[in-house]
C-alpha cells in the first residue's frame, strides 16, 4: 500500500489530469484500515438513503481494497456525501470484467458537511477485510461526481484511463 498519513489527491479518471477537488488519506490505526477523503463540491446528487443501493450512480467516494494482493479478488468499499454505504466482494479475473457480490456493510462510515463540501471516513477493522498483509495490499480510491445535467465525472488516486475504476492493474 502507499505511504500513511500523507493526502494525495485524484486525479482524473480517463485523461489523469490534475484535480484539487479531492484529496485522500488513508492510515493503519490500530487495528483498522482508515481512509479519509475530503472532495471540495457544494452541488451534491446522491439521493441513496439505504445501505447498498446503487450509489455510485450519483456523488460516492470509494476504495477498491485487495487486501492479500491478490488482484483477482477485491472488496468495494464506497461512501455517499450523507454516509450511505456500500459494501461487495469482487472477482475480476481478466482485469477488466467483475463479478460483484454485495454483503453486508463490514464498516463503518462518517460523512460530515465542509464549508466547502464534504468528507466521509471509513474504518474498516482488519479482521473484516480478510486476509490482510500490509506488505502486499493493494489499492485504488476514486470519486464519482453526478453533474445536474446527467453526466458523472470520474476521478482516481491512480487513473485507469478508461470510464471504469475496475482495472486492477491499476491498484497502487
Amino acid at each position: 500500500m502507499i505511504e500513511t498519513e500523507k493526502w494525495y489527491f485524484l486525479r482524473e479518471n480517463t485523461q489523469g489530469s490534475d484535480s484539487k477537488e479531492c484529496r485522500v488519506r488513508m492510515d493503519l490505526n490500530g487495528d483498522a484500515l482508515v481512509f479519509c477523503f475530503e472532495v471540495a463540491d457544494k452541488e451534491l446528487c446522491s439521493p441513496y438513503t439505504q445501505d447498498n443501493e446503487d450509489i455510485w450512480q450519483g456523488d460516492a467516494v470509494e476504495v477498491f481494497l485487495s487486501p492479500d494482493g491478490d488482484r483477482k479478488h477485491y472488496l468495494e468499499l464506497e461512501v455517499s456525501p450523507y454516509g450511505v454505504r456500500f459494501f461487495g466482494e469482487v472477482e475480476n479475473l481478466d482485469g477488466k470484467t467483475c463479478n460483484l457480490k454485495k454483503i453486508a456493510p463490514r464498516f463503518t462510515a462518517q460523512a460530515m458537511e465542509t464549508e466547502c463540501g464534504y468528507r466521509v471516513v471509513m474504518r474498516l477493522p482488519v479482521a473484516a477485510a480478510g486476509k490482510f498483509d500490509a506488505k502486499k495490499a493493494v489499492m485504488n480510491a476514486f470519486r464519482l461526481d453526478k453533474k445536474a445535467d446527467g453526466r458523472q465525472l470520474l476521478y482516481a488516486l491512480n487513473p485507469t484511463f478508461c470510464e471504469s475504476f475496475h482495472r486492477p492493474a491499476y491498484f497502487i
